[in-house]
């Protein structure tokens, strides 16, 4: 395991002062020695965006976490909505003070090179300028994406050594591995910890999950994992015989012990000061939200996103998690950089508070 690193905030003020003395405009607080973009691509699409209707639905002064869900079939057959999507973080980081993208897993489709080889060319776009957090999905492993070993080349196609060189990078559950990491950042007065777990999580990934919340007290708790939350508003679970299990991570030829999004919540979420769950991977109509107190007392939204029924598998939406000033209130918002457009449906956009 990676031992705890230096803490975001003293990186950040540290880099903002160098950033601030040399007048670099494009090295943004990030912390990172590389990455920046050139001043006129920065500069002609931030012109682009302030006629845009995501610049006129933020909030001034608010921060963003984006969320990617499910971009196989952009690795398949649109790696242009996958470049759009992560340049367009990478080229307003600074301006919409973007504090972590999360990928959530279903990277590729058919988990061949060619796929990764696309998606690594995305997703290096956010390297030293966006921190990332990304978990494999069901179609990150084995042959054709079946699932059928625990075997990835996530690791082959994104760099561990570079990923734990973030400042934010607190451990992982195997070293040189990236399924399954712990990171630490801050929004106003909230210290969040994030765990990005692997698709049907282990007992033994479990475990370690809950020594890192354990280590980290007082932070709120944010879990990423591909599968968690079904489409009709209730967490995956395989002990229901009501319930359509296609999506359930036991309907799988996964090896070994998995665990389905109820099975998560009571070996893990329900006892920590979790606020936030994200999670992809189910069809329907893509969406889902549930509100549950853990025994700690903390309001926990548990939130799915999927886009990949949509034209064109997705046609580049994410999730954006926009964080006001006030320090409480979070706005869930659904916009496509490739389309220039906000969902604006109760199910894509609404509001939670934290604690």
């Amino acid at each position: 395991m990676s031992k705890p690193r230096q803490s975001f905030v003293a990186r950040t003020s540290r880099r903002a002062a160098f950033v601030l003395t040399l007048g670099l405009v494009i090295g943004w607080a990030w912390g990172q020695s590389s990455g920046g973009l050139p001043p006129k691509t920065q500069h002609a699409h931030l012109t682009a965006l302030s006629t845009s209707p995501l610049h006129a639905a933020l909030a001034p002064g608010s921060s963003l976490v984006a969320v990617l869900p499910d971009t196989q079939i952009y690795a398949l057959k649109h790696p242009e909505l996958f470049r759009a999507q992560t340049a367009f973080l990478a080229e307003n980081a600074f301006r919409l003070d973007i504090r972590y993208a999360i990928h959530l897993g279903d990277i590729v489709h058919e988990n061949t090179e060619t796929e990764w080889r696309v998606a690594e060319a995305a997703l290096q776009r956010l390297h030293g300028v966006v921190p990332l957090a990304i978990v494999p999905g069901n179609h990150d492993y084995g042959e054709g994406g079946l699932a059928n070993t625990r075997d990835t080349p996530l690791n082959q196609h994104l760099s561990f050594t570079r990923a734990a060189a973030m400042p934010t990078f607190a451990e992982a559950f195997e070293g040189g591995h990236l399924e399954n990491t712990a990171h630490l950042f801050s929004i106003g007065r909230h210290a969040f910890v994030l765990l990005a777990l692997e698709w049907g999580p282990r007992d033994e990934v479990l475990s370690w999950a809950n020594q890192v919340m354990r280590r980290y007290p007082e932070r709120l708790g944010i879990l990423a994992t591909h599968a968690y939350l079904d489409h009709d508003d209730r967490r995956q679970d395989q002990s229901d015989p009501h319930r359509d299990q296609r999506h359930n991570p036991h309907s799988y030829p996964t090896p070994g012990r998995v665990n389905d999004g109820e099975e998560i919540w009571q070996k893990l979420v329900r006892h920590h000061r979790f606020v936030l769950t994200l999670s992809g991977h189910v069809l329907g109509d893509g969406t889902g939200h549930l509100v549950s107190r853990t025994d700690v007392g903390t309001e926990c939204h548990q939130i799915l996103a999927n886009y990949q029924t949509q034209s064109r598998g997705g046609d580049a939406f994410m999730r954006l998690l926009e964080f006001l000033q006030d320090s409480r209130t979070v706005r869930v918002l659904a916009y496509s950089p490739a389309r220039d457009q906000l969902i604006s449906s109760p199910d894509q956009s609404f509001v939670f508070t934290l604690p």
